[in-house]
């Protein structure tokens, strides 16, 4: 230790102190960075654990769950398991759904009582006066969440409509939120399959193994006599399968809540890169008193420990608090559609802390370690002789070329285990690169861009031809920054308008009309018959809308049974790829471009499908785009499913109506008809586009957050190194006052070098922003969740964001020298 000589103050302390504003707006930097990324994370950690944690809360002491996803299990099954050698404790249990007075969907669960208690399961109020009250088919026990919506309490009646019918239940108990934030109501199995018109059928057996019986090979020995379309899964897969499903946009969001970190350490490079200008003089002094080059290094990673260090400290709590609001607010969601809405509380992560508080602290060393790496060969004997403040040269056009090839390949790259991590780090080396090529193509753009006539106008000329270095410190935060809100704008741009276009696409009908939102949501029997016999209809086509357990290690698929033309569903889906029609070959279906990434399955290709009492043997006829399922769907003809399956139910119907014929009409005949319907989903394609995009704003909210965050980091960026770069000029503009040049002609001199400098960032981030969606187009989306969409510039809000920085630039530099000539003028002395 005796050899690191390093003058603590000389070297590290004073020279943040002397710039405490720089240093101050460093900090804040950071610690927005590590608020961001952190709240982002906690957020995603608690919605995962949620989900995750209350499947294994519900089933309680299981080591097996039975499904059959998008269908029923017959009954017998549970006997059958219930008597199987291994198996101690067998519960069924059957899920369905009720609807409120207001039209929101509850759902109900038919739990055998004493299994379940003998399974561990939280669904029984232990305080019931009466064990077996819960028989009754009039009680039902809600759990906290439920007793909020429905705004009830413990022996109070609440009105349900159960299978199209009115009917009336007394609230005998109340039980703790077994899954966080979701209204649930509990019942007798035999009730609710009365009730429900569902006998004879169940959702699930959740299965305990006595004593050294192995759940995997019990599956093992089951799985292949189970129904078709039925898995049997330890409760932890079950969890996982759940979490698998948010686990590429849960990436790309942390991956995205970086870039403020990211942004972060260029706005740390910007302060100490105009502090090691601004210490040259006094390190080349400490040089020559004995001060190694490695020594000069250890001070400048001190410093950045000095601007990380409470910069971490400040944004965790920051970030815890931003998580815990976003989650009174959004829930784990964050408009996303994977979790629920309902907020619940943070859970204490001291690792995640420390992992971006680590983040935070590596941020700012990286920041502090190029400004003196740059300088490190820089000759002392011209420093002390010339006063020198700008090292030579115009750029490092070597590794940068180099980092820009490399990116170029890693976004090449495939993902690995669903996730495009050698494009993220494509995305951080062309970054990286901007930071080498930055004063070259300064030094470039200052001679190809024709500036206006005149002395002031010459001197801004000279100065950004002449000190491209100084000009690229004091953008470079901000050329990140506009450069990463620029490829979020266009990726999110070119999203919504592919969103919109293929919504204009498909919505051909005039009314569209469903139960609801779940797949247990079923219209009344007869209802799409009579639905179409309306007055004003012209024609119809009704819709079946279940799931299916297709992909191992993958949540179940949609299957979209449509009254479709087989010979001609360009009609009803946007084919994307079709293949020719085989008469004689199995009967076609069409699925999705997400399903297709997902299996890559192929068109053509003939695959067997779990439906019904056995697989049917189907011809992947083609590939159609769809963004609203995204574990992958499957459209086939209504009639082919009902042959398969014989389920005649409807989840919608849509309605195309005869010329002339008023959509109010239509819907107010409906509606007479059929008085439950006040709680059915009915609209116009207008009104789908319109609540459409809103649910897509809301589930890129975060991404808005992020580009807002961005945007001010950068700016903090500007005000630091055009601040910095104003104080290093105070001879420079004392000798132009000398020359004869007023208080208000440097003022014009340093707003035109603002004004320039500001709209080459603005180029310079734009053309970097726009490289960057292009990697996010093409390959992140495509490798995150498999579908495709087109390339769109939002000019508008481009232009804004452009207009807003510049007025912005232009206001910080205009205090930055109204600060610096408010001063008297340094006094020149021939050195």
């Amino acid at each position: 230790m005796k050899d690191w000589r390093i003058p603590w103050r000389a070297a590290v302390w004073l020279p943040l102190r002397a710039h405490p504003g720089a240093s101050l707006l460093a900090v804040l930097g950071i610690a927005l960075g590590v608020a961001l990324g952190l709240a982002i994370a906690l957020i995603n950690v608690q919605a995962v654990d949620n989900v995750t944690g209350g499947l294994r809360r519900l089933a309680g002491q299981a080591d097996l769950l039975l499904t059959r996803p998008g269908g029923s299990l017959p009954q017998g099954w549970y006997p059958r398991l219930a008597r199987a050698p291994g198996v101690e404790v067998a519960a069924p249990e059957l899920r369905v759904s009720a609807y409120t007075a207001t039209g929101e969907t509850l759902p109900v669960w038919g739990i055998d009582a004493f299994q379940s208690l003998a399974l561990g399961q939280p669904l029984i109020p232990l305080p019931l006066r009466n064990p077996f009250s819960l028989f009754d088919p009039s009680h039902l026990v809600l759990d906290q969440t439920a007793l909020q919506a429905l705004h009830t309490h413990s022996g109070d009646t609440v009105s349900l409509r159960v299978a199209g019918v009115e009917r009336q239940f007394r609230v005998i108990g109340s039980i703790p939120d077994p899954v966080p934030g979701q209204a649930l109501a509990i019942t007798d199995i035999a009730s609710a399959q009365w009730l429900w018109g569902e006998e004879g059928k169940l959702s699930q057996v959740a299965l305990r193994l006595a004593p050294g019986v192995d759940p995997g090979q019990f599956a093992a020995h089951w799985s292949p006599l189970l129904p078709s379309g039925a898995v049997l899964r330890t409760p932890k897969e079950a969890g996982s399968v759940a979490a698998r499903a948010s686990l590429a946009y849960r990436v790309n969001l942390l991956v995205l809540s970086l870039v403020a970190l990211f942004t972060g350490a260029f706005l740390v490079y910007t302060t100490l890169a105009f502090s090691a200008v601004r210490q040259r003089r006094s390190l080349a002094i400490l040089r020559v008193l004995g001060l190694r080059e490695r020594e000069i290094l250890i001070a400048s990673q001190l410093q950045g420990l000095v601007l990380g260090i409470p910069g971490a400290l400040l944004g965790v709590p920051l970030g815890i608090f931003a998580a815990q609001t976003a989650l009174a607010q959004l829930g784990g969601n964050l408009g996303a559609g994977y979790f629920s809405d309902t907020g619940s509380l943070l859970t204490a992560r001291p690792g995640l802390w420390a992992g971006f508080a680590l983040a935070g602290l590596a941020a700012a060393l990286f920041g502090a370690f190029w400004p003196a790496w740059s300088s490190r060969h820089l000759a002392i004997v011209r420093i002390l002789s010339e006063g020198s403040e700008e090292e030579g040269g115009g750029g490092h056009f070597g590794p940068g070329i180099i980092l820009l090839l490399i990116a170029a390949i890693a976004a090449l790259l495939p993902a690995w285990g669903g996730i495009p991590y050698a494009a993220y780090v494509g995305i951080a080396l062309l970054l990286l690169a901007s930071l080498f090529l930055l004063p070259g193509l300064l030094a470039l753009l200052a001679r190809i861009l024709p500036l206006p006539s005149g002395p002031l106008a010459g001197l801004t000329g000279a100065q950004l031809r002449g000190n491209p270095g100084r000009a690229s410190r004091s953008l470079a935060a901000i050329v990140v920054a506009f450069s990463l809100v620029v490829a979020m704008a266009v990726m999110v741009g070119s999203f919504r308008d592919s969103v919109a276009s293929w919504l204009r696409d498909i919505l051909q009908a005039d009314v569209y009309v469903q139960a609801g939102s779940s797949d247990q949501a079923l219209l009344p029997v007869g209802a799409g018959k009579t639905l179409c016999q309306l007055p004003g209809v012209r024609s119809c086509s009704p819709l079946r809308r279940t799931e299916l357990a297709l992909l191992p290690g993958r949540p179940p698929v949609v299957v979209l049974a449509r009254g479709m033309n087989p010979q001609h569903p360009g009609r009803t889906l946007e084919i994307l790829h079709s293949a020719p029609p085989d008469p004689h070959g199995p009967p076609p279906i069409w699925i999705s471009e997400i399903l297709a990434g997902l299996s890559h399955w192929r068109v053509g290709q003939v695959i067997d499908l779990p439906l019904g009492k056995k697989a049917e043997k189907v011809r992947i006829a083609g590939i159609y785009r769809d963004y609203a399922y995204q574990e992958g769907a499957i459209s086939l003809p209504l009639d082919s499913y009902r042959r398969w399956t014989g389920d005649d139910r409807l989840n919608g119907v849509a309605l195309w109506l005869q010329p002339g014929v008023s959509t109010s009409a239509v819907v107010g005949e409906l509606q007479r008809r059929y008085p439950e319907s006040r709680g059915w989903q009915i609209a116009t394609p207008g009104e789908i586009l319109h609540r459409s995009l809103e649910i897509f704003d809301q589930s890129f909210a975060a991404t808005y957050a992020l580009e807002a965050v961005a945007i001010i980091i950068g700016l903090l960026g500007i005000s630091n190194g055009f601040g910095a770069q104003t104080l290093l000029r105070r001879q420079e503009f004392a000798l132009l006052r000398c020359l004869g040049l007023r208080r208000r002609d440097v003022l014009r001199l340093l707003l035109g070098e603002g004004f320039v400098l500001s709209v080459f960032g603005i180029l310079l981030g734009s053309g970097l922003g726009l490289l960057i969606s292009l990697i996010l187009i093409k390959r992140v989306n495509p490798l995150s969740f498999h579908w495709q969409m087109g390339f769109h510039l939002p000019l508008l809000q481009l232009g804004l964001l452009a207009v807003v920085l510049l007025f912005a630039s232009l206001l910080t530099m205009l205090w930055s020298a109204r600060s610096v000539m408010g001063k008297q003028t340094v006094l020149l002395h021939d050195e």
